[in-house]
């Protein structure tokens, strides 16, 4: 399946956590804000190195209260 940035199950919530959070070295933030305004295409591509990134640089569990 042919996802894009925003509809992405395996990276939508990475991508915005990665792009705007400030925890994460300047080289992830820009390569997720790419990802967020990239096309289609250019998504495809970039994936896999996204999947890898979030790999080395997983989403923070969010606190239980």
């Amino acid at each position: 399946m042919i996802y894009s940035a925003h509809d992405d199950p395996d990276l939508r919530d990475w991508l915005r956590w990665a792009a705007w959070s400030g925890e994460v070295p300047s080289f992830f933030r820009t390569v997720a804000e790419a990802a967020l305004i990239a096309d289609l295409p250019s998504y495809q591509l970039l994936r896999p190195v996204l999947l890898e990134l979030k790999r080395q640089r997983p989403c923070p569990e969010p606190e239980l209260k």
